[in-house]
């Protein structure tokens, strides 16, 4: 009886989780943010950030995830920067001129903004910056939120991108950014956990030859 009773009680704990993640609201600009405009000045407010994270890549052919470790790096002047260091080094950074690959060698490939190949990723810099005067043409922007802990979705108002690139979170408690997603399906996503972060402190002129354009 008791095993029931917390089976009950695991399953009603389940569905109320679940309805409280419907009630998200659909953001607009105006009146439409006016409760979260706090919340998102206060992540915009943000000045260099550097974090460690643990990104989890899922593939329809692969029973386990790729795993990669690594440091991000946002300059408010130069961009994103994602630094691979396990299980192989490279370099990705995301600027107003498109993406850059560097790898361990040095050897780069550049993606001019607005081509395909930049896909999600090329979101991520004004996602990361709480860019939502740059986001609303582009994305339906969904927000939730329960205590500290929020969240936002974005998803393209594009079809075609929509397909492409699925549905990006963005989640955290207070100033902080704790999760990112990028979700095509449940089968083939990308999961980015993020670390110990800090902001406010200036990167090295080394640092900004290195990890950023």
């Amino acid at each position: 009886m008791n095993t029931l009773r917390a089976i009950f009680a695991s399953c009603a704990v389940l569905v109320s989780a679940h309805a409280a993640q419907d009630q998200g609201a659909l953001l607009s600009p105006g009146a439409g943010e006016a409760q979260w405009r706090p919340l998102i000045d206060s992540l915009a407010a943000k000045e260099t950030v550097r974090a460690s994270f643990t990104e989890r890549r899922f593939f329809p052919f692969r029973r386990e995830p790729m795993l990669l470790k690594g440091v991000l790096r946002i300059s408010p002047e130069r961009g994103l920067s994602l630094e691979y260091t396990n299980p192989e080094e490279s370099v990705l950074v995301a600027d107003a001129a498109g993406l850059v690959l560097r790898d361990r060698d040095g050897r780069t490939r550049e993606m001019p903004s607005g081509s395909r190949e930049t896909g999600a990723i090329a979101s991520l810099l004004p996602i990361m910056r709480f860019d939502f005067a740059a986001l609303y043409p582009r994305f339906f922007i969904r927000g939730y939120r329960s205590g500290a802990d929020w969240r936002f979705e974005f998803t393209p108002r594009d079809p075609e991108a929509a397909r492409a690139l699925g549905a990006i979170t963005v989640a955290g408690a207070g100033k902080e950014v704790l999760h990112l997603e990028f979700r095509r399906s449940s089968s083939q996503r990308v999961e980015i956990e993020v670390g110990e972060t800090r902001t406010g402190e200036p990167f090295s002129p080394a640092d900004l030859k290195r990890f950023f354009r």
